[in-house]
């Protein structure tokens, strides 16, 4: 069955919001799924107009889910290929190599922008008209980064405290990376700081470090509500 949608296969849940909103503000729906197994699943019954991976999948990379959805297209002649976007934070000379010869339309990298987007999709079909820009980030979003902030923060503590390196720099990584995209610099740069210090030198002491983070996120957590209580004055 044909569908006007676009299915974005991301597994990081505020990055695929955002991505959502962000090709929402383009004019275009959007389907969501997490894994490159869902995304399979999904294109059975349904052919979306695109389909936007990322190319770090909990089950797959976005390239190996572009070669299975290929051969998929192989055994079943008789349309056209999918549209196919990759998008990353790796190297574009290194995601260009991978996925050679396998009809990606386009790659774009992180953090995507509704510029990157809208270059991407133009060429595919015709583009919707477009709201007028706005810059600022929809809170629901920027309380989810709150929310997943605070959650992080606890296993963050208790795996530096048990020296539990690569588990630190595996959560400090993901808050790292939803911030950047909410372009939240200063919770994006704390968290990537104790990233790379844990990775090169995991024996210094990173208490500072972490509460520079707590308190960005408090600092975050009083913008949003001076904000909300602005606007329902």
């Amino acid at each position: 069955m044909r569908s006007a949608l676009i299915l974005v296969v991301e597994d990081h849940p505020i990055n695929r919001r955002l991505l959502q909103a962000q090709l929402a503000s383009e004019g275009w729906q959007s389907e969501l799924v997490a894994t490159g197994a869902e995304a399979l699943l999904w294109l059975e019954h349904t052919r979306p107009i695109a389909v936007i991976t990322d190319y770090v999948l909990e089950d797959m990379t976005g390239v190996e889910l572009l070669h299975r959805v290929r051969r998929w297209e192989t055994d079943t002649p008789g349309a056209p290929p999918i549209p196919m976007i990759l998008y990353s934070g790796m190297p574009l000379d290194y995601l260009q190599s991978e996925s050679r010869g396998l009809d990606c339309r386009a790659i774009i990298t992180k953090p995507v922008s509704r510029a990157q987007l809208r270059q991407a999709l133009a060429p595919l079909f015709s583009v919707p008209e477009t709201p007028p820009f706005t810059s600022s980030m929809p809170d629901d979003l920027l309380i989810e980064l709150l929310q997943f902030g605070y959650q992080q923060l606890p296993g963050l503590r208790q795996s530096l405290a048990n020296r539990q390196f690569q588990e630190a720099a595996s959560i400090a990584h993901g808050l790292h990376g939803a911030a950047a995209v909410l372009k939240q610099t200063e919770i994006a740069q704390y968290a990537a700081e104790i990233e790379n210090r844990v990775r090169q030198n995991p024996f210094e002491s990173l208490d500072a470090v972490f509460a520079s983070l707590q308190t960005a996120l408090d600092r975050l957590g009083r913008q949003i509500k001076a904000r909300q209580g602005t606007l329902s004055a």
